[in-house]
């Protein structure tokens, strides 16, 4: 079995140049806050409350300090990470977070998708087995991670055409760069997205399947104040549905867009794990707009 050790070792030194530039971006001194794009015009809003550009900023800087480790050969460093990921709500200063994910960018290319879903094939089976047994516990309920952004620029129909793009055109660095806890996201031949993320607060990657021509079936309800949505189920690669995704927008009468944004989770995932996809929902979001709004 190909393990994080051997897999590194075998491959070529530029991968693991990548690897060092990657943790010297995440680790760096002489933190620049105002190097990220991230938050300009934007407002964002988790469990109603509004917080700051510069928290969500912080928390991909933790995150990714957790995909260099993963990534790398230190199993040990990949659980520190975590720690401080979930647990570290102390005040640390921010990284080069654009010289961070160019790193990390670099390193999943190098890696490869293929490379990628080897390297990560222990925790995905691991995962699968998990979310099957909250599955089978949930009797049917489900829990919602939500999260809103507002943008001072743009349309609703500007974004979603823009985001629909990205898909179809399977515009795989888009969709990756987003957020650190991306490693795979690929549009398949039959207009699915395969994902290969880290969601909330889990420790370990799962792989799943977004079908946006079915939203017949999300658990997610529609809210009339938002005329456009991007909708799916998610699925394990058997069909298993696990979820699904809606995300709605409309135009803000002063101008701008606001966006709702909606994933569901089986019911008995830990609470802890719905509470930090809010936070994952307005990293990735953050940076999708502020792409678009380029």
């Amino acid at each position: 079995m190909l393990t994080r050790r051997n897999f590194m070792n075998r491959t070529a030194g530029a991968a693991a140049t990548a690897a060092t530039a990657m943790y010297l971006a995440c680790g760096a001194a002489g933190a620049n806050p105002g190097s990220p794009a991230f938050g300009t015009g934007l407002r964002t809003f988790i469990g109603g409350a509004p917080v700051e550009p510069s928290g969500v900023v912080e928390w991909e800087r933790r995150r990714l300090s957790v995909a260099a480790a993963r990534l790398s050969t230190d199993f040990a460093g990949l659980l520190r990470g975590e720690l401080d990921s979930l647990l570290g709500r102390f005040a640390v200063a921010v990284d080069d977070i654009a010289a961070a994910r160019s790193a990390l960018s670099k390193a999943r290319a190098l890696i490869g998708s293929d490379g990628l879903r080897e390297l990560l094939a222990a925790e995905l089976a691991a995962s699968e087995a998990a979310t099957r047994t909250a599955l089978a516990a949930s009797g049917g309920q489900w829990a919602i991670s939500t999260t809103e952004i507002v943008s001072d620029r743009g349309s609703a129909a500007g974004f979603v055409e823009w985001f629909g793009l990205a898909r179809t055109t399977d515009a795989r660095a888009i969709w990756t760069d987003a957020c650190p806890d991306h490693y795979i996201i690929a549009t398949l031949a039959d207009g699915r997205q395969e994902v290969v993320e880290v969601t909330g607060g889990a420790v370990l990657a799962s792989r799943f399947f977004v079908d946006y021509a079915d939203s017949t079936g999300v658990p997610v309800s529609a809210d009339p104040a938002y005329p456009l949505a991007v909708a799916g189920t998610a699925a394990l690669a058997d069909g298993t549905v696990i979820g699904g995704v809606r995300h709605q927008f409309r135009d803000e009468p002063g101008g701008g867009f606001r966006s709702h944004l909606a994933v569901a989770f089986p019911a008995a995932v830990p609470g802890l794990y719905i509470a930090e996809h809010e936070w994952h929902l307005a990293c990735e979001f953050g940076n999708w707009i502020t792409a678009y709004l380029r």
